[in-house]
């Protein structure tokens, strides 16, 4: 029986990160995007709705805040403000991440 359960786990969660990832390729409003790359459950999904957005407020928040580092580092390699990066380079306990914004700031000629 508890085969069966995780099949059907299975199953729904894998349709519901495809539904997701189609429907966040299909959107257009930033708002939404914000909110996707912010609060779904799959990182794929959310680094789709990153790779989507420009506004530097949402891409710091999420290169500050998402508990994967992929999403992170999608967020760092779109952000060009200086002090957003320095903060993350000195305070993200991640080494990948913080490296990835040091590295940001050098190809963006800062520090």
């Amino acid at each position: 029986m508890a085969h069966l359960i995780d099949f059907f786990k299975t199953k729904f969660s894998r349709e519901k990160y495809e539904s997701d990832l189609e429907m966040v390729k299909k959107e257009d409003n930033p708002k939404r995007l914000s909110y996707i790359a912010r609060h779904n459950v799959f990182p794929k999904v959310r680094l789709e709705a990153v790779s989507r957005i420009s506004e530097e407020s949402v891409l710091a928040d999420i290169a500050k805040n998402d508990s994967n580092k992929n999403v992170r580092q999608a967020a760092i390699a779109k952000i060009s403000d200086e002090s957003v990066l320095v903060d993350i380079s000195r305070n993200d306990s991640n080494r990948s991440v913080w490296l990835m914004a040091k590295n940001r700031l050098n190809e963006l000629g800062c520090e």
